[in-house]
């Protein structure tokens, strides 16, 4: 199966891009409306994933366990519906979360900003002005989601397999583009690495989840690695007690047969959330 990652710029034509390409590849679109719909699967609400989604976390926002509640949900989406069949995934740091899988097609769309700003006049039926300001808050938006969550610059050519400008090009042709490359690029042995390297991702977003979510354990900055049956637990807490029990949450998780415990423990911990 094949992966299609396209960060695009407001005004690009990556929406009609990303819809040709999932057209072309017979491939499911993972977009916000996609998203919306598998909130109610994680106990979780609109208001949630408009508060986060595609956009640095406000300041009181960023220490409310919500954030750490999508992002959990934001990579079990990508990676469960990765791992059923080829999909395109427009945005959601799907170019860093899904970077080292060989395949996975990362993508950039971008545009000159007057041509942009000329198109969402158009599709929105508005002013000019009213348009500079919505392309002006996009491209703040997704530039700190991508800094805040991932430390990554998204506007960095070299994140991505290919760029497009679609300044003299349809949407049909940019997508052409892409889903010619996916038949260049990605072969039968990338597609079945990927789909092993997508497996020990959901293994490690549900050891991931037993800690955060189902134990509730104040685990800072926790991050899981899983393969061939090993858990290997990242991060920092503040007691003996509590690396314990995540490293015993982890071994009740099935499929993991062993765990490695590298969470450190600090005393005076680097900051306290608001539960």
């Amino acid at each position: 199966m094949t992966i299609v990652s396209i960060a695009r710029e407001m005004g690009s034509l990556g929406e009609e891009v990303g819809a040709k390409v999932a057209q072309f590849l017979q491939a499911s679109l993972l977009d916000k409306e996609f998203l919306e719909k598998r909130c109610g699967d994680f106990g979780t609400d609109l208001k949630t994933l408009e508060r986060y989604d595609e956009k640095k976390p406000g300041f009181f926002a960023s220490f409310s366990s919500d954030q750490d509640f999508y992002m959990h949900m934001l990579k079990a989406v990508l990676y469960h519906e990765a791992a059923k069949s080829s999909c395109v995934i427009l945005g959601r740091g799907g170019s860093y979360l899904l970077k080292a899988l060989p395949n996975c097609l990362r993508v950039r769309i971008t545009a000159p900003k007057e041509l942009r700003v000329a198109r969402v006049a158009e599709s929105e039926a508005c002013s000019e002005d009213k348009a500079q300001k919505m392309v002006n808050q996009s491209d703040r938006n997704r530039a700190g989601f991508y800094q805040y969550h991932f430390n990554m610059d998204w506007q960095n050519p070299l994140m991505y397999h290919v760029v497009i400008n679609t300044e003299h090009m349809d949407a049909d042709s940019a997508a052409f583009i892409v889903t010619s490359l996916c038949k260049r690029l990605i072969g039968p042995e990338d597609e079945q690495k990927g789909v092993d390297m997508i497996n020990s991702r959901i293994q490690a977003q549900r050891v991931a989840k037993a800690i955060l979510f189902d134990k509730e354990l104040p685990i800072q900055f926790l991050e899981v690695q899983c393969q061939d049956g090993k858990a290997t637990l990242f991060g920092v807490t503040s007691s003996d007690v509590l690396c314990r029990q995540a490293k015993e949450a982890a071994a009740e998780v099935e499929g993991v047969n062993e765990v490695v415990n590298r969470i450190q423990i600090i005393r005076e911990q680097p900051f306290k959330r608001m539960w």
